[in-house]
């Protein structure tokens, strides 16, 4: 296991058995959000782009919230005209603004990343979520895109990310009124996919099960389903051609049949 802190010591990285845990570590604030947090979430988000040897990624908060959204210091910075989020030195995929860069770096992980949704996830801790592959909530769950009740917008990234998601009748619905909804209402919607007793548990034994399949299969999956929001069908076939061809008869898909052969042939004992 290797444990790595960010620069500004408010998000610690883990590494165990090709699982990657990303935490934000600000409980006593229920994880709120800073200009710091964000620059953190970013620099171990890239960080993991170029690692292989993690096959998936959990991201969730220390304490009992996921993320409480924007700190509240940083309004009084708004208002005192501290205008809206930074732009980066260089721009992260399609993403320039840094609050965009915090969201938008789980899509460009080429290994598939869970949030653990647990308890609270409003504003900017929501948006965070919605950059993540699969998103497990806890039961207690209260989310909200409340940007509207502080007079701004969702502005990392998630009316973009929540209209992909839930289509714009709800996603209009969801940040013109900034409403709490609760985790059962969050599933109906698909803003989560799951709901568990214990989302942070749930997230890590997913995220387990993951890491031990074939992460080229794993990443090839993600990359796939991601471009089906934006392929036509005919360059998202070719693309699925090219995947397959790339993975069979590679070592790691050996070791996969190797591994599958072997727990069919102990179940017929």
């Amino acid at each position: 296991m290797t444990e790595t802190r960010a620069s500004h010591g408010t998000v610690v990285l883990t590494v165990t058995d090709g699982l990657a845990h990303l935490e934000i570590d600000r409980a006593e604030t229920l994880n709120s959000l800073t200009g710091e947090v964000m620059a953190d979430l970013v620099e171990i988000g890239t960080g993991l782009i170029d690692r292989d040897d993690v096959s998936a990624v959990v991201l969730s908060g220390r304490g009992r919230a996921f993320c409480a959204g924007l700190d509240v210091s940083e309004f009084g910075r708004m208002v005192s005209g501290g205008g809206g989020s930074p732009e980066s030195e260089e721009p992260l995929g399609a993403a320039h603004a840094l609050a965009q860069q915090c969201v938008h770096v789980w899509s460009l992980v080429p290994a598939p990343v869970i949030a653990a949704v647990q308890s609270v996830a409003y504003g900017g801790g929501l948006q965070i979520a919605l950059g993540a592959d699969v998103r497990i909530a806890s039961r207690e769950l209260k989310a909200s895109m409340m940007e509207v009740n502080w007079g701004i917008i969702p502005d990392m990234c998630g009316t973009q990310l929540l209209t992909r998601l839930i289509g714009p009748g709800r996603a209009k619905l969801a940040i013109l009124t900034g409403r709490v909804i609760d985790a059962d209402t969050a599933l109906a919607w698909g803003v989560v996919d799951e709901i568990a007793d214990d989302a942070n548990a749930a997230a890590l034994a997913l995220g387990r099960e993951l890491a031990e399949k074939s992460r080229p299969a794993l990443c090839a999956a993600k990359q796939l389903v991601d471009l089906a929001a934006t392929a036509d069908l005919a360059e998202g076939f070719a693309a699925e051609q090219d995947a397959i061809r790339s993975l069979i008869g590679g070592p790691e898909q050996q070791q996969a049949v190797e591994k599958r052969m072997a727990e069919l042939a102990a179940r017929k004992r």
